[in-house]
């Protein structure tokens, strides 16, 4: 079954007319745009994992659109949101930041 784009002249692909057997372009002239991958993070904790999205351009557009508003707005805010770091451990405390008692006496046992 061959058939020609109707904007170049060029035989589209069979595989392509299998796919979308209505097809009357090749892809060069497609008006279907790619695909984009959006990343979302989800959940709380330790119990957090990521989904991936397939969205429209357009789409895409819409959602970057909302998250420079939604940063733009954080950067206004008088009380932003805090961030924490958990890749250094600058507040954690060791052993030599409490004091410890030299004679510190046994704990008082009830042997009954």
């Amino acid at each position: 079954m061959s058939r020609k784009c109707i904007v170049c002249g060029v035989e589209i692909d069979p595989r392509r007319i299998a796919i979308l057997p209505n097809t009357q372009t090749c892809t060069q002239h497609s008006t279907v745009e790619k695909k984009a991958a959006v990343t979302v993070q989800m959940g709380e904790g330790d119990h957090t994992w990521i989904e991936t999205y397939a969205v429209d351009r357009e789409d895409l557009r819409k959602i970057e659109e909302a998250e420079k508003n939604f940063r733009k707005q954080l950067l206004e805010d008088e009380n932003p949101i805090e961030t924490v770091s958990t890749d250094v451990d600058d507040d954690t405390k060791t052993l030599n930041d409490f004091d410890l008692e030299e004679d510190a006496t046994e704990p008082d046992v009830d042997n009954a």
